[in-house]
């Protein structure tokens, strides 16, 4: 048995900048300051690192305490948004038919790995009309640790309670489109497969020593080879 760890935002789809204008509004609402709008500066970060290093006079303590309030805030806001993001948003080359391959294959489960809150991904992926395709329950987000490559432990700790398969780092492959995607991957032993759709460029990605590289996901049989 292989799980599957896909990245949301970037590598499935892109959301047009709706969801990164919904979160700064929650953010200004609940903490009284957005973060940056730089797409390089917060990619591959989970929400509650970037809550942290954008209000840095409150303590990460207090900032995990409110995480609930701020991932509805940060939904009540994509919900008012909806129209924008069917009308900005979009899903990425390739992932319907990768995800659907992966979902026919008795040796495989696919969630997601995500800088995203679990109920926040959710949502995104249920207005993409993703959500189908992915096991939630073994999956690992942005709500379950501020430091994303602690994020794998959490899938694996989540597959053991909930199948009987006793899994590993290196059962693991991570899809995703930054640098930290990567590092978390490595950390864990787990395939790494670097995609090409976010801010980063395929040499930047390279450079970080992926087990793969692909320039996006259009080509199913190229995303089976790297994927393994």
């Amino acid at each position: 048995m292989r799980l599957l760890l896909w990245d949301i935002d970037g590598t499935l789809l892109y959301s047009g900048g709706v969801a990164g204008e919904a979160m700064r509004a929650a953010m200004t609402t609940l903490f009284g300051q957005p973060s940056s709008n730089d797409r390089r500066e917060y990619a591959g970060k989970t929400d509650q690192q970037i809550i942290i290093e954008t209000n840095p006079h409150l303590t990460p303590a207090y900032i995990a305490d409110q995480l609930d309030t701020f991932a509805a805030a940060y939904m009540a806001e994509l919900d008012t948004r909806r129209d924008e993001m069917a009308a900005r948003g979009r899903v990425l080359a390739g992932v319907h038919a990768a995800l659907a391959h992966y979902q026919q294959r008795p040796d495989v489960r696919q969630s997601v790995l995500t800088g995203n809150m679990q109920a926040v991904a959710a949502m995104k992926l249920e207005l993409t009309n993703l959500l189908p395709y992915i096991d939630m329950q073994v999956g690992a987000y942005g709500s379950d640790h501020a430091k994303r490559v602690e994020l794998p432990r959490f899938a694996l700790e989540r597959m053991h309670r909930l199948t009987p398969h006793a899994l590993t780092g290196s059962d693991i492959v991570i899809i995703g489109d930054t640098p930290n995607d990567i590092s978390c991957g490595k950390a864990h032993g787990a395939r790494t497969v670097a995609v090409a759709t976010g801010p980063f460029s395929v040499s930047d990605l390279a450079a970080h020593q992926p087990d793969a590289v692909l320039a996006d996901l259009s080509d199913l049989d190229a995303v089976i080879a790297a994927i393994g």
